[in-house]
C-alpha cells in the first residue's frame, strides 16, 4: 500500500497539494454545508455536497493527470525517463480511483448521518459524482490547459446538476444508481486502457 501512495504522490505538483487535498477540501466542503444549513431545508443540504465535490476534484485533477491521455503532452517528462514509470503510473491510477472512492464517501456520508438523509438519496450522491467524475476525466486528460479544464468541468456540471433534478423529480435513485455503478465500472476499465495505450506508444516512439 505504501508504495501506492507513493507513486501517487509523485504526481502531486507539491506536499502542499497534498494538505489540500486530504485535509482542506473535505474540512472546506463541511464548513459550506454548515453555513448552507443555517439558511436552507436539510433535506436539500446534501444534493449540494456533489456539486462541490465534482468541481473540486476535476480542476484538482489538473494538477496531476492533465494530458495523460495525449500522446503530446509533455507533463512529467522527468517521471516519463524512468524504466519505471508504467509501473509508476499504474499504482498511481489506481491510488487516484480508491482515494477519490474514499473521499467522497466519508465526505458524503458524514452530513448524511449528521442530517438523518435517506438511504436512497445518500446512496445516489455517491454513485452519481464518481460517474460523473469518471465521464468528465474520460475527456479532461487530453487536455493540459487550465482553461480547457474550467469549461469542460462547467459544461459536464450543468449536466450533472440537470441529470439530478429529473432523477429527484422522478424519484429513481436507486435505479439510476444502479445504471451507473455499472456504467461507470466498465468506463473506467475502458479509460485505463485508452491511458496505457497511450504510455505504450510513447516508449515505442
Amino acid at each position: 500500500m505504501k508504495e501506492y501512495i507513493e507513486s501517487y504522490h509523485m504526481f502531486f505538483p507539491s506536499k502542499i497539494f497534498g494538505i489540500l487535498l486530504y485535509i482542506v477540501y473535505p474540512l472546506a466542503v463541511w464548513g459550506l454545508l454548515f453555513i448552507e444549513s443555517l439558511f436552507i431545508n436539510h433535506s436539500y443540504v446534501l444534493l449540494t455536497v456533489p456539486v462541490f465535490i465534482f468541481i473540486v476534484e476535476c480542476i484538482a485533477d489538473f494538477f496531476v493527470f492533465a494530458g495523460y491521455s495525449s500522446k503530446d503532452s509533455s507533463r512529467n517528462g522527468y517521471l516519463k525517463t524512468s524504466v519505471y514509470y508504467t509501473r509508476i503510473l499504474k499504482r498511481a491510477v489506481l491510488s487516484d480511483v480508491i482515494r477519490r472512492l474514499l473521499s467522497s464517501f466519508l465526505i458524503i456520508f458524514v452530513p448524511a448521518v449528521v442530517l438523518k438523509a435517506q438511504c436512497n438519496i445518500t446512496i445516489f450522491a455517491i454513485i452519481s459524482v464518481n460517474f460523473f467524475i469518471i465521464i468528465s476525466l474520460c475527456i479532461l486528460r487530453y487536455f493540459d490547459f487550465f482553461a480547457v479544464y474550467q469549461f469542460i468541468t462547467c459544461i459536464i456540471l450543468v449536466l450533472y446538476v440537470a441529470f439530478s433534478v429529473l432523477v429527484y423529480i422522478k424519484n429513481i435513485f436507486i435505479e439510476s444508481s444502479i445504471v451507473m455503478l455499472l456504467s461507470g465500472t466498465v468506463l473506467i476499465l475502458f479509460h485505463i486502457k485508452i491511458l496505457f495505450s497511450v504510455v505504450r506508444e510513447e516508449y515505442y516512439d
